[in-house]
């Protein structure tokens, strides 16, 4: 039997999950938002935490960086799973680069539910399955990289394609967030090194190249530099990076 804390701002999802897992002997506690669900891991210790994005106020991404940061080694080491409405891509990734052991989406099935916490509960220590996800969100995002690069390479090569695609699928107007550029100017010159590598190389990967450095650093730099600019994710910040938004092409 694992105590695991349920963070849901639903309250149908939360019975849900909790029938689901108190039927195969789990003691469950419920949270109804990031905050209080924080406020419960003071106080006591949880074998696993199962958790929501989108929730009012703190978010769920918000709370794993909290739970992954967090000093104390009990805390920081608990398998978080993910469970969420949003599928994209990117917040899968982020999902495994901030910390998540597990990614699954609703609609769940309980079996998936229990399956996943199973391995949570006993495939090898935490640091070791968060590493693991790690890896592999950004291999996933290697991936995108990868096609979408060729993907543009394909563009070039053939621009006639290129003017019929914007003539019959036109691209949506893309809003730009804002960055305080006096909190750009306050980064190191290191991080702005890195930003400006992430600006001008395809992927992240050739980023980690030039500067000598591995992928997984480039990624725990980024995270820094996205609190910093309180950018949401890693993935946005680099999006903003090659877009020219935080770093000025010179």
């Amino acid at each position: 039997m694992a105590r695991v804390l349920v963070v849901d701002d639903e309250p149908d999802i939360c019975t849900l999950v909790r029938i689901t897992l108190e039927g195969a002997g789990h003691e469950v506690t419920v949270a109804g938002d990031g905050a209080l669900a924080l406020s419960l891991v003071d106080e006591g210790a949880f074998d696993a935490v199962i958790l929501d994005v989108t929730m009012p106020g703190m978010d769920g991404f918000e709370v794993l960086t909290a739970l992954k940061s967090d000093p104390e080694p009990s805390v920081s080491s608990i398998p978080v799973i993910m469970l969420t409405a949003r599928t994209g891509d990117m917040d899968r990734i982020r999902g495994g680069i901030e910390g998540a052991v597990f990614y699954l989406t609703k609609p769940f099935a309980g079996s998936d539910l229990r399956s996943h916490l199973g391995r949570a509960l006993v495939e090898g220590v935490e640091p070791e399955q968060r590493r693991a996800a790690q890896r592999a969100a950004l291999e996933h995002l290697a991936r995108l990289e990868r096609g979408a690069q060729a993907e543009d390479d394909a563009r070039r090569a053939h621009p006639r394609l290129s003017r019929l695609d914007r003539r019959t699928s036109p691209a949506p107007v893309a809003v730009v967030p804002a960055v305080d550029a006096a909190a750009v100017e306050a980064l190191s010159d290191k991080q702005k090194e890195l930003l400006g590598a992430v600006r001008d190389t395809p992927t992240v990967q050739e980023a980690a190249e030039r500067l000598g450095v591995s992928r997984s650093n480039v990624y725990a730099s980024l995270r820094r530099i996205a609190r910093r600019l309180d950018v949401p994710s890693v993935p946005e910040l680099v999006s903003l990076a090659r877009r020219g938004v935080v770093l000025e092409r010179s």
